[in-house]
């Protein structure tokens, strides 16, 4: 089996001391496998992380924010399988403070998103995904 190593970065994002989530699309047709998590994308090619971060935060919800450390505050690591390869993914995620917040409307991959206090977010937030990242903040 072919493997595969792919980089992200997105956003703990604050807002007013509340936490921005978002509700990521993943629908296979029948079953709606939707999921809250932090904003966070890819990283194109010879992009900074931080500026991936950004950028993703920016796309994903439409809030302009910037960075309060230029080093993130959690890193998550874990693999996908997609037919016969398995991808080895890492993803740093930057603490963040909105600037403008609403500035467009959320990209159409992200059902939802919400301001949320931190036993909120908890709660949303899915178990195995994120929730060891809270804990850091």
């Amino acid at each position: 089996m072919n493997s595969k190593v792919d980089f992200a970065a997105g956003g703990i994002v604050f807002y007013n001391n509340l936490i921005l989530i978002v509700k990521n699309k993943r629908n296979d047709g029948i079953v709606d496998k939707s999921f809250w998590g932090f904003p966070k994308g890819h990283l194109e090619e010879g992009e900074k992380p931080t500026d991936t971060a950004v950028r993703e935060v920016y796309e994903e919800t439409g809030f302009k924010v910037e960075l309060n450390h230029d080093k993130p505050i959690a890193e998550s690591r874990y693999q996908i399988r997609l037919v016969d390869e398995l991808i080895n993914k890492t993803v740093w995620f930057y603490e963040m403070k909105v600037i403008k917040a609403f500035e467009k409307e959320p990209d159409s991959e992200i059902k939802e998103l919400a301001i949320v206090g931190y036993e909120e977010a908890k709660n949303l937030l899915t178990p195995t995904y994120i929730l060891g990242k809270l804990t850091h903040l």
